[in-house]
């Protein structure tokens, strides 16, 4: 059977496609994928193995009447360029993660008269999941709350696909405690400027402490070099700067504890491992997603959330030296976050789509 996955704008759509293309692959299914042409979708999508379509396509909400114009005229583009690929691979299911480079390729399968999905990994989707929840044949949501913006009958629960090497944790590497600073796929100045001012109080305190910091790739050199001025020569080793990591499994082995941003997909992650949490939610999400997304965690204690109008360096470094220093407070959050995972939520997403094709 061939699937065609189509996902982009931020690692929070991508993974999960990734994640299903990965299940399908060991299942021996053929596998092709659509993204975008940013930096973000070329980093996480290079050397994997399946093909990878580009299409250029730009977001219309909150632009000028000219960049909306200019979008407009991408997507005429897009949806040509769909077609093609569409009617070329001739896939027996499309599968869609959202951003709005998923509208041209579900449009085409819409046409086309294929079986068409659409996974939602936040609470309230976006524009783009919701015109498009009326085209496809299933909707699978990541959070019960999400199915009262969708059909009804075509909604399924299926939680929000990991990588599968998330779940194969490596060997911890050092002995003290560690904190993971992330700002999602495309890094948070908010969060590194908060970090650059705590991190080196940290590392004072906290003498087997190790961080690790992600900064996003287009902050990384001025990050990386206030970190050059500011850290102790004897603390070095024990702050670890990326642009990217990679290997989030080696990442979330190292560490006690996560703060950042809340993105689905950095949910999902943290849920799988059981990695509590200090959330502060990027505010101009659409809808304010990240911070609803936090709100249910927070409630049920497997988080603390900080509202980033609130979230000074005193505040947030007092949270952090809080949590560290608290083994069995630390313990209750990391079963709390457990309990919100959901196994295999990919097998959900291919078996339920596969049954369509299997009944005509």
């Amino acid at each position: 059977m061939k699937w065609l996955i189509v996902a982009g704008g931020t690692g929070g759509h991508i993974i999960p496609g990734v994640a299903v293309a990965q299940q399908l692959l060991k299942l021996q299914r053929e596998v092709y994928f659509v993204s975008g042409t940013r930096k973000v979708e070329e980093t996480i999508l290079k050397n994997k193995p399946f093909k990878v379509y580009t299409l250029d396509v730009e977001g219309f909400v909150g632009r000028s009447f000219k960049n909306k114009i200019r979008a407009f005229m991408k997507m005429i583009k897009a949806i040509a360029k769909a077609y093609k690929i569409v009617n070329d691979l001739n896939p027996h299911i499309i599968l869609a993660t959202g951003g709005y480079i998923s509208f041209p390729v579900v449009l085409v399968g819409k046409i086309k008269g294929k079986k068409l999905g659409l996974h939602e990994q936040n609470i309230e989707p976006g524009i783009a999941n919701k015109v498009l929840s009326y085209m496809v044949d299933k909707i699978f949501v990541s959070m019960e709350e999400s199915k009262n913006y969708f059909p009804k009958e075509k909604v399924v629960f299926s939680g929000n696909p990991v990588r599968e090497d998330i779940l194969n944790l490596k060997p911890r590497e050092h002995s003290g405690k560690g904190l993971l600073i992330l700002g999602g796929s495309l890094g948070a100045r908010f969060i590194n400027e908060l970090a650059i001012k705590f991190v080196p109080l940290l590392l004072d305190e906290f003498k087997d402490l190790l961080i690790i910091h992600q900064t996003g790739l287009d902050d990384f050199e001025r990050v990386n070099n206030e970190y050059k001025k500011l850290i102790k020569k004897e603390h070095e080793t024990r702050l670890k700067v990326f642009p990217f990591i990679e290997d989030m499994s080696w990442a979330y082995s190292q560490v006690d504890l996560f703060m950042g941003r809340c993105g689905a997909t950095t949910l999902a992650e943290l849920f799988a491992v059981g990695l509590p949490a200090i959330f502060i939610p990027f505010p101009y999400a659409t809808r304010n997603h990240q911070e609803k997304n936090a709100k249910i965690v927070a409630q049920k204690g497997g988080a603390i959330l900080i509202r980033q109008k609130e979230a000074t360096p005193e505040v947030v470094l007092k949270e952090i030296k809080d949590l560290l220093k608290n083994e069995e407070k630390l313990k209750s959050m990391s079963q709390i976050m457990k309990s919100f995972y959901t196994p295999a939520p990919q097998k959900i997403i291919i078996n339920e789509l596969e049954e369509l094709i299997k009944n005509g």
